[in-house]
């Protein structure tokens, strides 16, 4: 009874993130910590009216993990960036519940016609759960990962599909509804665009909530858009840090899935390789977009059929966010630092300039000095004469020094956002 009491609190003290946690580090390292809430964002984005966040973050593969409770569910945040995202989208829901309780918009209900298709949301990726399921989040990404040929020979033989057969299909991404009226699709775009929010979420809670109400207002006559053109609190977090543009907003999901298969073949990929991407169901439509708005910003620089592959290589959201976040970062380092003359990858996404310093880009939140990150650092492909590393969050001090004395020049809190 005694030895089971230990094992018990013992978990305890690990999942509370006490030194006990430290311990577990191989000597000279550190673990990943968990860190407290109020140390990591503003008061307004930690409780709201129909939210609060749990007052710990554990930090797993270099990213954090929010948890919002609300009445609409319990989501996760992966990702400083994400939380204001995530909690915008619990305020969108409050904003939306409330728009549905007029009895203008109950008669609108019953006049509305019965919806043609139902949700193709897929499931298997949801984040209104707590991930459990690949807890690593992007730490797979610095290794040598390859895209399986079994999925490149799949995306090449797709049975009797035209390209605009397999567009369409493709943009039936996470998060996304399609239901076959016309007109109906954007409806849903201009909602999402009123509230702030990505049209393409995947909060499946929010993209049911958007279907069904911009369904209501399609088929129903009822101008939900002028109800909720007003933003919600934290709408500008859409703009600011995922949506670099309205492209989004304003194109039609297929013509989102054409374009970034464009941009994606001008990199010199094979089409099966760039079909394996384009056809990855963890890509959210709004992700793709932005990973090819990257690819564009590096236009004429070898190697970005090498992130293409990569890229098509992903298996979680987190690391389909990854590759467009690094892959951006080095556009902006391209455009405002130094002109980027080759990028690289697997593992990691790498630049190299024409002096031949080494840019390794790294949108993640904590970087704490794990024995993974010294045997990376240690790597024959990661050494140069000059080795610059951008981490769009921050490392501890103890990283900060083991990485310097090792040849690096970190800087740290770099965006994704274009120079202009």
């Amino acid at each position: 009874m005694k030895t089971a009491i230990a094992a018990v609190a013992t978990v305890v003290i690990i999942l509370m993130g006490s030194v006990a946690t430290r311990a577990q580090a191989p000597s000279g390292y550190e673990a990943e910590p968990v860190l407290n809430a109020k140390d990591l964002a503003t008061a307004e984005l930690l409780k709201g009216p129909h939210f609060t966040v749990d007052p710990k973050v554990p930090v797993r593969g270099f990213i954090e993990r929010f948890t919002i409770r609300s009445a609409y569910g319990t989501f996760q945040a992966n990702g400083l960036r994400m939380l204001p995202i995530r909690v915008n989208e619990v305020e969108a829901l409050a904003k939306l519940d409330d728009r549905s309780k007029p009895k203008e918009f109950a008669e609108a209900s019953g006049r509305a016609i019965a919806r043609p298709v139902t949700s193709t949301v897929n499931m298997l990726v949801h984040p209104v759960d707590t991930i459990t399921v690949l807890p690593d989040g992007v730490g797979r990404l610095f290794g040598r990962i390859e895209l399986g040929t079994q999925r490149v020979f799949q995306a090449a033989t797709a049975p009797g599909a035209s390209g605009g057969q397999r567009a369409e299909e493709a943009s039936k991404r996470v998060g996304m509804a399609t239901i076959t009226a016309l007109g109906f699709e954007k409806e849903r775009r201009d909602l999402a665009k009123s509230l702030g929010v990505d049209p393409y979420t995947t909060n499946v809670v929010l993209s049911e909530k958007l279907t069904d109400t911009a369904w209501v207002s399609f088929s129903g006559r009822f101008l939900v858009q002028t109800a909720t053109s007003i933003l919600v609190p934290y709408s500008m977090a859409m703009s600011a840090v995922t949506i670099t543009n309205s492209t989004v907003y304003d194109t039609p999901p297929a013509d989102l899935v054409n374009n970034a298969t464009r941009i994606f073949g001008t990199t010199g990929a094979t089409e099966a390789q760039v079909q394996a991407l384009v056809q990855n169901p963890q890509y959210s439509l709004t992700t793709l977009t932005e990973l090819a708005l990257g690819i564009q910003r590096l236009q004429g620089v070898p190697g970005r059929d090498a992130v293409v592959i990569f890229a098509a290589a992903a298996r979680t959201q987190d690391e389909c966010r990854f590759v467009a976040g690094a892959i951006n970062m080095l556009a902006r380092y391209h455009e405002a630092v130094a002109p980027i003359a080759q990028v690289s990858a697997p593992g990691p996404v790498l630049g190299r300039t024409a002096g031949g310093a080494l840019v390794l880009a790294a949108p993640v939140d904590y970087v704490a000095w794990l024995a993974r990150v010294g045997i990376a650092a240690n790597r024959p492909d990661l050494q140069a004469p000059e080795k610059v590393s951008f981490v769009s969050g921050r490392l501890t001090p103890l990283a900060q020094k083991e990485l310097t004395k090792r040849g690096w020049k970190i800087f740290e809190s770099f965006t994704t956002a274009a120079s202009h």
